[in-house]
């Protein structure tokens, strides 16, 4: 009798606390009693005995992209904003050959949210390089339309596996992957009114891997065979003659300044540069179209080569350009005048592509002012180019033949925050790690030598930009289980791989890489993260894959890697590593001109976008993504926000493939009947000022900007002003009462706080509370048997169940602690429940044993 009295109490107990917590219905997916009450029917799909002991249903593949699926009934709240959350384990990826595979929720038969980087994204997006969260489960939360759940107290959803997105593709059978391997395995859902999911007490979590080894190999041996591949390269280009791609003859200037390799000051290395350079200008002298050579840069890198040779060069300038009448002084310039005109009238607005592009035209003017004088732009015009790109000076827009700004989006615009951070429609992750191989590129480009200072504005403002970023890394494992920090994707609007690749100092891309910005620049905390990354073992790591990159211009970068390599090895050990590290403090960064925050608060890392994807309007909405210990969890999540309203509205079409896609393919998508659940839906438009070119409808960065956004997730009330003049008056939460606020420190008793242009909130309201450790595995647990057949899918009617499925008793679990530690992290509201539910059941125990 004890033990089913004691049964009764703990289903009482989550009764109370699924009240408390906003839970309001949840799913057991290979469960069949449970799986039975929520009328569950599947197509292609599995049950699997998953990870802890817990049952779990993988969808499975069909040859085609869209794969199998479950459709389940789930209470709702009838009033309150509902949101939808699945469980999953964090150390699943799919294979190579899949690329990736998604997830995709429809509410009543349509489609929540858009394909691609749409502000409702897929419910889960399961990579093949790296696993989300080792050891652990993750917890993925969308919010559900309103429109579909007000006044209903059930819903009908299906989750559908399909295959992953190739973003950048143009073809529709490039940019939409095939489905060939199963889904990740599903656990279970949950239906829940609170943004921030919290798991019953009862439900297993996994644990954090007590020691992460450090990764072994390979060592400095990989420079060597750097060497080896780039002397074979230089080796191949001086051999070969005539025209060459525009980054090859930048390669060759970059190697005949490199001491160990086999063009380093080689006659004939120079030689063909000259010879390759002839041959452009004789097909640009020929046909003046061909000046626009690579897309946003044309024939920056031969601006750049010259910039670097033109020592070397003069002898050769006043001769003729064999087969024409042309001096090379004369034709050169021209060429390199046409190429920084086509490159300067059409600038890019967004900060990355900006610095790309004027790098690039930079390169051109340059080289004009070195080899033919009189048409160079004056310096202070040219230098003024680079300010902008890198958010010194508000950007001008496109520049006329003279050189001369257009200012066509306004006279205020600024590329970066004031935290230094890239202005866009919110945090970029990996696509705005850019900045560091151009800002790295542009500071050398100002130096008069080598071996001198370049512009200081830039040189400070670089190194502003690359310690901004240091707090979205963090500790993780890469994808042989070794130690690294790794690059926040979530919330980045432009990232759709998560999590995101190995990082510290800078990102290995195409331009750049690893200690680039921290050598160039000599800063201490750069070269400190630097080191970090030796520590772990991993430069050496990212040389190899860089080694694997065919591209020229990822080739240049490793020319000067080992002398940046003994460079940092020989620094003394510097007293800073990057803020997410495990054991460093405690901290918060915010940056209100994105919308952004990032903080450290006891062993939780949590970052948030509260100006998240809103392209067209403000949609009150945030991602937010938290690390704890035990778990992961990724939620979309709906928020408030004060703005000035335009007067106009923005509707959302009915679109499943997100406009970054330009509208790709959404005939055939509509043609297979699928639709979007948030059709018609209408947002408002906040005021867009200082641009004439604006349009109601089109994607503008202030089109969906607020002023003011207050989040609760949580624990936690986030209040940020991200005006530049207006203070606010901000109305703290009942609950937030005595929260301490992480970014000062103080403890806020007030019922209002008044917040200053650009300041920031973030209150805790169990900062003097002890964290709780949630229930780990205790092995051996019973589960239900696996189901290998296959249940009917549910069209209209759900399948009759005749009688459910005998659900086993759950074992009592030992507490892991005190009953007194245990109350004093509740709030009192779910004690005077858990009490309540507890005197019903005495009461009934005791009439029937009457």
């Amino acid at each position: 009798m004890m033990k089913k009295r004691m049964i009764i109490f703990g289903v009482a107990a989550f009764a109370v606390l699924q009240a408390a917590g906003g839970v309001v219905d949840s799913v057991v997916f290979g469960s069949a009693g449970s799986e039975a009450a929520h009328q569950l029917g599947a197509d292609r799909s599995e049950t699997v005995a998953g990870e802890l002991g817990h049952s779990a249903r993988r969808l499975l593949a069909t040859g085609d992209w869209r794969g199998g699926s479950v459709t389940f009934k789930m209470k709702v709240d009838p009033q309150k904003p509902n949101y939808f959350t699945a469980r999953f384990w964090g150390g699943e990826t799919c294979s190579e050959n899949q690329y990736e595979s998604r997830l995709c929720l429809y509410v009543e038969g349509l489609q929540l949210g858009t394909r691609h980087l749409g502000a409702i994204d897929m419910i889960d997006i399961m990579g093949s390089k790296l696993p989300r969260y080792p050891g652990r489960f993750m917890y993925t939360t969308r919010p559900l339309p309103i429109h579909m759940t007000k006044g209903k107290t059930e819903i009908e959803l299906t989750l559908e596996a399909q295959g992953g997105i190739s973003g950048y593709a143009s073809d529709i059978y490039d940019y939409q992957k095939l489905l060939v391997e199963p889904s990740r395995a599903i656990y279970s859902a949950y239906t829940h009114t609170n943004p921030c999911f919290q798991p019953p007490e009862d439900e297993v979590q996994g644990a954090p891997p007590e020691m992460v080894p450090v990764r072994t190999e390979p060592g400095a041996e990989i420079l060597e065979t750097l060497k080896k591949e780039l002397n074979e390269r230089s080796d191949k280009e001086m051999a070969r003659g005539g025209k060459k791609h525009e980054y090859n003859i930048q390669y060759l200037a970059y190697a005949y300044f490199t001491p160990w390799n086999t063009a380093y000051k080689n006659p004939k290395a120079l030689e063909r540069v000259v010879d390759a350079i002839d041959a452009h200008v004789l097909e640009f002298l020929d046909d003046p179209k061909t000046v626009e050579g690579i897309r946003w840069i044309h024939k920056g890198p031969i601006g750049d080569a010259i910039r670097l040779l033109h020592e070397e060069l003069k002898p050769v300038l006043r001769e003729k350009i064999p087969g024409s009448d042309v001096r090379r002084s004369e034709g050169w310039s021209d060429m390199l005048v046409a190429s920084r005109y086509r490159n300067s009238k059409g600038r890019r607005s967004y900060t990355n592509q900006c610095m790309i592009k004027d790098q690039n035209t930079y390169y051109c003017d340059l080289a004009v002012r070195l080899i033919c004088p009189s048409k160079a732009w004056p310096k202070k015009k040219a230098l003024r180019l680079l300010h902008e790109a890198m958010g010194l000076e508000p950007f001008s827009g496109n520049w006329d033949e003279d050189g001369e700004p257009l200012w066509n989006q306004g006279r205020n615009k600024m590329l970066l925050t004031e935290k230094g951070l890239t202005k866009e429609l919110g945090f970029v992750g990996a696509y705005g790690e850019i900045i560091s191989d151009s800002g790295a590129a542009i500071y050398e480009a100002t130096k008069p030598s080598p071996d001198e200072e370049g512009d200081p504005r830039i040189k400070n403002q670089l190194i502003k930009m690359i310690r901004a970023r240091a707090p979205f890394r963090y500790p993780l494992m890469d994808k042989d289980g070794f130690r690294s920090m790794n690059l926040e994707g979530i919330i980045g609007w432009r990232d759709w791989k998560y999590p995101g690749p190995v990082l510290y100092d800078q990102m290995n891309g195409r331009d750049g890489g690893g200690f680039d910005v921290a050598v160039a620049t000599g800063d201490k905390v750069l070269l400190a993260y630097a080191q970090q990354m030796l520590e772990d073992n991993q430069f050496f790591e990212s040389i190899k894959h860089r080694l694997e990159h065919r591209s020229t211009n990822s080739k240049t970068y490793l020319l000067g890697v080992p002398e940046r390599y003994e460079f940092v090895a020989s620094l003394p050990k510097q007293p800073y590593r990057l803020p997410m590290s495990d054991g460093h403090p405690d901290f918060v960064f915010t940056d209100p001109g994105n919308g952004l925050l990032a903080f450290k608060d006891r062993g939780h890392i949590v970052y948030a976008s509260l100006y998240w994807r809103a392209r067209h309007a403000v949609n009150n909405l945030a991602r937010v993504h938290c690390l704890t210990p035990y778990m992961e969890r990724d939620s979309i999540v709906n928020i408030d926000t004060v703005f000035e309203d335009s007067g106009e509205v923005y509707t959302i079409p009915d679109r499943t493939n997100q406009e970054f896609s330009r509208g790709r393919a959404e005939n055939w998508y509509e043609a297979q009947g699928i639709h979007q659940a948030m059709a018609g839906v209408e947002l408002p438009i906040a005021r867009v000022t200082g641009d004439d070119s604006y349009e109601v409808g089109r994607e503008h960065i202030l089109a969906g900007r607020a002023q003011l956004y207050t989040m609760s997730y949580g624990p936690y009330f986030i209040a940020m002003n991200c005006d530049a003049d207006e203070r606010f008056s901000v109305e703290i939460p009942a609950a937030f009462s005595g929260a301490k606020d992480l970014v000062t420190g103080e403890v806020v008793e007030q019922t209002q706080v008044g917040l200053k242009p650009g300041s920031t909130i973030v209150l805790c309201n169990t900062w003097n509370a002890e964290r709780r450790i949630p229930r780990q595995f205790e092995p051996p647990v019973p589960v239900e048997p696996v189901v290998q057949e296959e249940i009917p899918v549910v069209v209209a009617q759900a399948p009759k169940v005749e009688k459910p499925a005998p659900v086993p008793e759950p074992e009592p679990v030992e507490e892991t602690k005190p009953w007194e530690a245990w109350l004093t992290e509740r709030n009192m509201t779910i004690a005077v429940g858990v009490i309540i539910g507890i005197t019903i059941l005495l009461a009934l125990l005791k009439g029937l044993k009457k």
